[in-house]
């Protein structure tokens, strides 16, 4: 299976600004329901065959961004906080995405929870605090 076959109907790629971003993806994206995944190749992998938790923690931490921005492009911004509960590893070869909510809302704090998901599998509970920045 080619990681093209991995990707599931509906999502797109995405270019994203950051260079440590795209080193990691490439990421794709989804709008409804809003989310953001990437397939999990070897180099993702960790000294167990298994998607190594950072790469876990870097698609939740972008997933905030996609996820306030509810899909569209990423907002200009900081993490201020992101809290995981580790549940199961990933799989390599498999596409890894997360999916969430926007909890609450200011004029530039926004608050967001979500979960990294293989399928129907929950790998990871997140929620994080993200700071907008005025464009």
């Amino acid at each position: 299976m080619t990681e093209k076959d991995a990707i599931p109907a509906g999502w797109e790629r995405v270019q994203l600004t950051s260079d440590f971003a795209n080193e990691v993806g490439p990421f794709y994206r989804r709008t409804d329901p809003v989310g953001l995944g990437f397939v999990a190749q070897a180099r993702h992998a960790n000294n167990n065959g298994v998607v190594h938790g950072g790469a876990l923690a870097t698609l939740a931490d972008i997933g905030l961004f996609v996820i306030a921005a509810d899909g569209r492009d990423l907002m200009n911004g900081a993490t201020l906080s992101l809290n995981l509960n580790y549940l199961q590893p990933g799989k390599v070869g498999r596409f890894i995405h997360c999916q969430g909510r926007i909890v609450r809302e200011g004029s530039s704090i926004i608050f967001v929870e979500g979960s990294v998901r293989d399928g129907a599998e929950e790998l990871i509970t997140f929620n994080g605090v993200i700071k907008r920045f005025r464009q």
